[in-house]
């Protein structure tokens, strides 16, 4: 089935959603969003977890919070659709409320108000970004707040010449580990190529993943930068798993390894879970998450896989999500009443990859 050949029925939905968005806890959308054709969980984004300002909302229930995270995955489809208008915007929204004094983007923001602590794999994706979008569009101002953020992350967010997790301004401390997950072979290349670190800590951050040993089948959780040390998860996770396979090198012998497992396992279960014994190699939960999914078919995607792998994959992915037109969280991937904004923004992202490597249409 063709997911963009619903647009005038979308667009009908639209303006009625639009007039009456008086759910309970969700704002009427005010955002203006692009008069193409949207996929379904873009569609959903705008009309459900979207506020007037366009700041994407981490769920529909309770008080509202705004995530770094949902900022950079959202700037990221962006730029994979090439929508410069609606780029523009998150990027007002960037540096007017989440990019702090000193340079670092606030992880999230709630009640109005912001933390004082980041998280190093948002700043990360958000200035690869900017950094991007600056040669795709030739807009200085990202290229200079990338910079930016490039040598706040240099400054305050090191420990022992390595990038760890956090930087912490009511503490003044940066913390100690780096999960596997937050280790980003774009955003260090970009930050050698900009001078603001140099080639030996570019390998030295680079072989926290790439040196990292797999222990029966699985990737480490984190790197301790002052001890030197791995630390293993006794139930691995699979989303921190595939984010950080996701940055392998192609044809990596950890990641052939780890698309293996990836394939047999949905293969002989006709489903991933969320969770694994790291011993036994069988799942610790009994729940799946569309992120998972998404993970799966962006990392195999990268690693080339034969696409008759990956479509399948996609198509488990989308079966968690409401595409009944007149429902009224069409396009979301709903869990009960509620949703997560990171639930949405990956399979999204991975959606739009399926589109533009024409694995699917």
């Amino acid at each position: 089935m063709k997911r963009f050949g619903f647009s005038l029925m979308i667009l009908l939905i639209s303006i009625v959603l639009t007039a009456g968005c008086t759910e309970a806890g969700i704002e009427k959308q005010t955002a203006v969003e692009p008069s193409e054709p949207l996929q379904p969980a873009e569609h959903f984004i705008y009309h459900k977890l979207m506020n007037g300002r366009g700041m994407i909302k981490t769920n529909i229930s309770g008080e509202p919070e705004y995530l770094s995270e949902s900022l950079g995955l959202w700037m990221e489809f962006l730029l994979s659709r090439k929508d410069e208008r609606q780029f523009q915007a998150q990027y007002q929204l960037l540096t007017d409320s989440f990019l702090m004094k000193n340079g670092l983007v606030s992880w999230k923001i709630d009640r109005n108000k912001a933390s004082g602590t980041n998280a190093l794999i948002d700043d990360f994706r958000i200035m690869g970004c900017l950094n991007e979008a600056a040669s795709l569009w030739g807009n200085s101002e990202y290229g200079k707040t990338a910079v930016q953020i490039g040598k706040a992350l240099e400054k305050y967010n090191t420990n022992d010449g390595y990038f760890t997790d956090y930087y912490d301004a009511a503490s003044h401390a940066a913390s100690k580990t780096v999960t596997l997950s937050y280790v980003s072979p774009g955003a260090l290349q970009m930050l050698r190529e900009q001078g603001i670190i140099d080639e030996k800590t570019e390998n030295r951050n680079l072989d926290v993943l790439n040196l990292a040993p797999l222990k029966n089948g699985f990737l480490p959780k984190s790197f301790n930068t002052e001890t030197k040390e791995y630390k293993y998860d006794s139930e691995v996770n699979v989303i921190d798993q595939l984010y950080a396979a996701v940055n392998l090198k192609r044809g990596d012998d950890k990641a052939a390894a780890l698309s293996k497992w990836i394939i047999n396992e949905f293969k002989s279960r006709g489903q991933l879970y969320g969770r694994y014994s790291a011993d036994t190699k069988e799942p610790a939960v009994q729940y799946e998450s569309p992120s998972v999914y998404a993970l799966a078919v962006l990392f195999l995607t990268e690693q080339k896989a034969d696409p008759a792998v990956i479509k399948p994959l996609y198509e488990r992915m989308t079966s968690f999500e409401t595409l009944e037109t007149l429902k009224p969280d069409y396009g979301g991937y709903m869990s009960g009443g509620d949703t997560h904004s990171f639930d949405n923004l990956l399979p999204l992202l991975a959606e739009r990859k399926l589109f533009n490597e024409n694995i699917i249409q």
